[in-house]
């Protein structure tokens, strides 16, 4: 038996996702031609529709070898010492039959024997040295392999644009980059310390049945022939099992991680035992696919054992005692027989199962490659360089011009939430977006960020046509919502600085965006986490945190979407002057309801149904009693009703 590991076998499969997803900006005619060329360059990785209707086989696999050719010779390296190590063990059987031969002539081949005693524990020797060596040279030189091919996947992940998370699940997303990553590590091991021993020792037991006889052979070959067909046809129930029992597994994790993401909305309706029946009731579910699943793994062994126990060992063991009885079998063929059944027993379950296994393995790396890039390649090395988007200098405060823009999203691309936008920003200028909701203004702020692309032609800056994405390089951003890290204060105040930050300039951006004083008095100060999205803090602790980013991010565009909203009146007066002396030299973009909040801007655009009506300053559009003074007039306590 090899000296080596035994593998515990994988039963999670999860349920083949797919998603087919582009995006698409309301135009015509060639500007629609180019940005669907520009689009298909952007979002790469997504499943487009010619890829749902002739899909690439084994976009997984593929992506596994291409990625293990990088290291081809490394890997061959630590297959040959395994293949020598259990070439040492397959013959065994032979040295053991001349052993025994030996000693049935008495004394006249003692020096024979010892000559056997030395090659059998030579070979022992050998395959124990050979094995340990293999694993060193896996341990230095394979191990962080699978561990890098994960890097890989979380850079193609975290390289693609934004509507390929809109339409995706973040826990799958996760997940699958996981699956795929254990997934390679073990079919790297496997290759190693299982993949090659089989590989050896079948065709060598085989061999060795033929050489004792021909009708030894014959019926180890018909055996595994036998238990091959049985195992595949177990194995495909015990597969449809699996997947069942996964699915409920995968939708009851599902519920739990929903609840508790939720838990606020639990304590406050008091829905405590009404959820925990809910899971007890999926969880017994889940227990009845279990079960399921259990039985048929007990068909697939049983079946292996009818085979092995009851067949092979009963008739080719008296095969082999009659033809030795008989005179047609000498004692060393014989021992060699015994010693090869007894090798056979041991390994060839390992054998039907791996074969078994391995179809479910790659169907599992299918599903999951697929939904994360459908027929797409991932880079199969690590980029050290900036990008070619990072590599060009970022845009100067200079002119902004946006040109006949019209956008609709992917999901409803018949639907334009802005049409034929043009709107000139002078380099320095305070512009405040206003409107109803549904208005088109945060769709504006998402183009302006680069989160979906737009035709080049459709942005401007200094006259210059200029990619959507490269301007948002140019510009800090004070969301309405601020989600933070679960790290600490000070890292997410620095987060996507340009380079290193000082304490002091970290304080200094706090004190201008009045954090400081509630950060001094948190039980780790700066260094205090702020758990999952922040919910350890306060919205308007959090919204001041993300205004402190703003300081430290500066650059030459600063958008503001409702950046004071969660904030007390007098912190809002506090904030609100802090961020007058931070866009003193900057361009300024700012969304807001709160109509207040913009009477210092050189010019307010209200937006409707996803195009500018008005534009002006506070007191032009009021004088020009249209939407802007509805709105103004409609306000209650500075916040616009919604009818």
């Amino acid at each position: 038996m090899a000296a080596g590991r035994s593998k515990q076998p994988e039963n999670e499969v999860r349920t083949l996702a797919g998603a087919c997803h582009h995006a698409r900006v309301s135009e015509s005619g060639e500007s629609m031609t180019r940005r669907r060329e520009e689009l298909d360059r952007n979002t790469v990785g997504t499943i487009g529709e010619a890829d749902c209707v002739k899909p690439v086989r084994h976009a997984g696999l593929r992506s596994y070898l291409r990625f293990v050719r990088t290291f081809r010779k490394p890997l061959l390296a630590v297959a040959a010492c395994f293949t020598v190590s259990n070439l040492a063990l397959v013959v065994l059987p032979v040295l053991i039959g001349g052993f025994i031969q030996a000693l049935s002539r008495g004394s006249d081949s003692t020096d024979t024997a010892y000559r056997y005693v030395a090659l059998l524990v030579g070979c022992n020797i050998l395959h124990d040295l050979t094995w340990r060596a293999g694993e060193l040279m896996y341990r230095r030189l394979l191990i962080h392999r699978g561990y890098e091919y994960e890097n890989l996947l979380f850079r193609g992940v975290i390289d693609k644009p934004y509507p390929y998370f809109v339409g995706k699940f973040t826990g799958k997303v996760s997940s699958y980059i996981a699956t795929l990553g254990r997934e390679f590590r073990e079919l790297l091991e496997e290759s190693c310390f299982t993949y090659v021993e089989q590989a050896i020792r079948v065709p060598s037991i085989v061999i060795i049945m033929f050489a004792v006889n021909p009708w030894s052979g014959l019926t180890f070959l018909l055996a595994m022939l036998l238990m091959l067909v049985v195992g595949r046809y177990t194995a495909r129930r015990s597969f449809r099992a699996e997947k069942e029992l996964a699915d409920q597994v995968s939708g009851m994790d599902g519920h739990v991680i929903d609840i508790i993401a939720n838990f606020v909305s639990v304590k406050s309706f008091r829905q405590e035992r009404a959820e925990y029946e809910e899971v007890r009731r999926r969880r017994r579910e889940v227990i009845t696919a279990a079960r399921r699943s259990f039985a048929w793994d007990i068909v697939f062994w049983g079946g292996m054992a009818v085979v092995v126990r009851y067949l092979v060992w009963p008739v080719s063991v008296l095969l082999n005692l009659h033809l030795y009885l008989a005179g047609e079998l000498s004692l060393a063929q014989f021992a060699t027989f015994l010693s090869a059944l007894v090798m056979f027993s041991d390994f060839i379950w390992v054998t039907v199962w791996e074969v078994a296994q391995v179809n479910l393995r790659l169907a599992r790396v299918e599903e999951a490659y697929r939904y994360l890039f459908g027929d797409r390649h991932i880079a199969v090395t690590e980029s050290v360089g900036p990008t070619s988007l990072e590599s060009r200098p970022e845009p100067g405060p200079g002119q902004l011009e946006l040109r006949g823009l019209s956008f609709a999203y992917p999901d409803n691309d018949r639907r334009p939430v802005l049409t034929g936008i043009d709107l000139t920003i002078r380099p320095g200028e305070k512009i405040g977006v206003v409107g109803r909701s549904g208005s088109g203004k945060t769709t504006l702020v998402k183009l302006l960020l680069g989160y979906y692309p737009l035709p080049v032609e459709s942005v401007l800056v200094d006259g210059r046509p200029t990619p959507n994405r490269e301007l948002a390089a140019a510009i800090s951003y004070v969301p309405q919502d601020t989600a933070l890290f679960h790290r600490s204060i000070r890292d997410n105040i620095t987060y996507g600085a340009p380079g290193p930050v000082s304490r002091e300039q970290v304080e200094a951006a706090a004190l201008r965006a009045h954090a400081h004083d509630f950060i001094i008095g948190a039980p780790q100060g700066y260094d205090t986490l702020v758990g999952e999205r922040g919910i350890r803090l306060s919205t308007g602790q959090r919204q001041r945190i993300a205004i402190a980013r703003a300081f430290i991010d500066d650059r030459p565009i600063l958008i503001l979407d409702e950046a004071t909203s969660a904030l007390d009146s007098e912190s809002e007066v506090l904030v609100q002057h802090a961020l007058e002396r931070l866009w003193q030299d900057k361009t300024v973009i700012a969304v807001a309801h709160r109509l207040s909040t913009l009477l210092n801007m050189d010019r307010i655009i209200v937006l409707a149904d996803g195009v500018i009506v008005e534009q002006g300053s506070h007191r032009e559009l009021l004088d020009l009693g249209g939407r802007y003074r509805s709105l103004w007039e409609r306000q209650s306590g500075g916040m616009i009703s919604v009818d």
